[in-house]
C-alpha cells in the first residue's frame, strides 16, 4: 500500500511541475491539449507494421522535457509502471501473425513488427499524456475542456475525481502510519485486518470529502464549474502548436529515417 501511495503522490508532483515558469508552460492550455490529441491521433494512424516512421515522433517528448526541465526519472517511472499492460496486449502478436515483411531487403516477422510498433506508439502516447499534465496542470486542462464545450458535469467529475484520489491516499497514509505505530515490528499489514482498515478508510475519506464539500459551499460553490477568466491568445499560443503540427505532418507524410538512410548511402 505504501508503494501505491507513493506512486499517486508522485503524480501530484508531476502536476505541480506545471507551476514552473518556462516557454511551454506559458502556452495556452487549449493549444497544448489539442496538440496532444493530434499527436496521439497521428501516432494511431500509422500502419501496424510501421516502426521506423514512428522514430521521429520521439523528438516531441524529448524537446518538451528539455525545455521544461522536467525530471526524466519522474516521467520514466510512471511510464514503466504501465509498460507491462502494453506488453501483455501485444506479446501474442508474433504467435498469431506469421506474415513476413520485407524492409530494405531484409525479411522480418510481421508479428514482431506489430509488437514493437504497438509498444513504441503506446509508450509515446502515455508519455505525451504525462507531459500534458506536467506542462499544463489538471486545473488548466479542465479549463481547456470547458473551452471545447465539454459538458460541465463531465469536467467537474474529472476534476473532483482527481482531487478525491489524493484525499483517499492521504487518509490511507495516515491509517497506515497509525497501524505501524501500533505494530512497529511488522513489515506489512496482516490479512485479518484488511477488511476493517478498508472500511475505516472509506469512512474517513467520506467524512473528509464532506468537510471539503461544506467548505466549497461556504465559498460560494453552486454545483457549476467556474473555470475563471483565463488568459487570452497570444502569438506564442499560435506559433508553438503550428510548428509542431508542421513537423508531425512532415513526419507522417514522409518516412524520415528511410530518407536519411538513403541519403547517407548515396553519400557513402
Amino acid at each position: 500500500m505504501a508503494d501505491i501511495i507513493s506512486s499517486v503522490m508522485e503524480v501530484k508532483h508531476i502536476d505541480e511541475l506545471s507551476k514552473q515558469k518556462n516557454l511551454i508552460n506559458a502556452v495556452h492550455p487549449l493549444a497544448k491539449l489539442l496538440l496532444t490529441l493530434v499527436y496521439i491521433f497521428v501516432l494511431a494512424s500509422f500502419d501496424r507494421y510501421e516502426v521506423a516512421g514512428l522514430l521521429p515522433f520521439i523528438l516531441y517528448p524529448v524537446v518538451v522535457i528539455i525545455i521544461c526541465d522536467i525530471p526524466v526519472k519522474n516521467i520514466f517511472k510512471r511510464v514503466v509502471l504501465l509498460e507491462p499492460f502494453i506488453i501483455i496486449t501485444g506479446i501474442l502478436n508474433p504467435v498469431f501473425d506469421k506474415s513476413i515483411v520485407e524492409i530494405g531487403g531484409v525479411e522480418i516477422s510481421g508479428g514482431w513488427l506489430t509488437f514493437f510498433s504497438l509498444l513504441l506508439r503506446s509508450t509515446l502516447m502515455i508519455t505525451a499524456g504525462f507531459l500534458l499534465v506536467a506542462t499544463t496542470g489538471i486545473e488548466n486542462i479542465a479549463r481547456a475542456l470547458t473551452l471545447l464545450r465539454i459538458p460541465t458535469v463531465f469536467v467537474l467529475l474529472f476534476l473532483l475525481t482527481y482531487r478525491y484520489i489524493f484525499v483517499l491516499t492521504d487518509e490511507a497514509g495516515r491509517l497506515l502510519k497509525a497501524y505501524h505505530m501500533r505494530a512497529p515490528k511488522q513489515s506489512g499489514v496482516r490479512i485479518k485486518v484488511w477488511g476493517s482498515m478498508v472500511g475505516q478508510l472509506l469512512i474517513r475519506t467520506y467524512n473528509r470529502a464532506q468537510t471539503i464539500y461544506q467548505s466549497m459551499i461556504l465559498k460560494g460553490y453552486t454545483g457549476r464549474y467556474n473555470s475563471g477568466e483565463g488568459s487570452g491568445v497570444n502569438t506564442l499560443d499560435i506559433i508553438y502548436p503550428a510548428l509542431w503540427l508542421l513537423f508531425m505532418a512532415a513526419a507522417r507524410r514522409f518516412n524520415i529515417p528511410l530518407l536519411l538512410s538513403g541519403l547517407l548511402n548515396q553519400l557513402v
